[in-house]
């Protein structure tokens, strides 16, 4: 599966056609949605990198296809929230898609062996992740190939 870019459309097509002629009248929304969207395109970004994993270099607002569904959903919650005269519109379905997007990232970015990795993009970002493992320094000499006089220590 490709990394592809998220854009105002495929949150507008997540609502209504009620729900989107509301959204319509509302003077700017695009702008305002267009910045709730890069904002959570970063923030996954992240969490993706901070999991070990690899990112699209081709383009820094592009996201896994498998996560597309996660962005909408953080980023159309993100977006409604910060209209209050919008309740009709956040329902508990759609908190509940975001908490349920922002636990799977927070899974990907964990520290467990058996965690959710993403596709590999198309062109990797050379940047270098961070590394979970833990290195320990050790002194001491060492009495056989196979242990140490000393525990912790070389």
């Amino acid at each position: 599966m490709p990394w592809n870019t998220i854009d105002t459309e495929s949150i507008i097509n997540s609502l209504t056609p009620v729900e989107q002629s509301i959204l319509q009248n509302i003077q700017g929304f695009a702008t305002g949605l267009q910045d709730k969207i890069a904002t959570t395109i970063l923030r996954v970004r992240s969490k993706i990198k901070a999991g070990g994993n690899p990112l699209d270099g081709s383009n820094p607002l592009t996201v896994p296809d498998s996560l597309a569904e996660e962005v909408i959903a953080i980023a159309r919650w993100r977006f409604l929230s910060d209209f209050p005269g919008l309740k009709s519109l956040k329902t508990k379905e759609r908190e509940q898609a975001s908490k349920d997007a922002e636990d799977m990232l927070n899974e990907i970015s964990s520290n467990k062996p058996n965690r959710p990795r993403t596709e590999l993009p198309l062109v990797p970002d050379t940047a270098a992740s961070p590394v979970n493992a833990v290195g320990i320094a050790r002194r001491g000499r060492r009495l056989e190939t196979g242990s140490f006089d000393k525990i912790g220590e070389t």
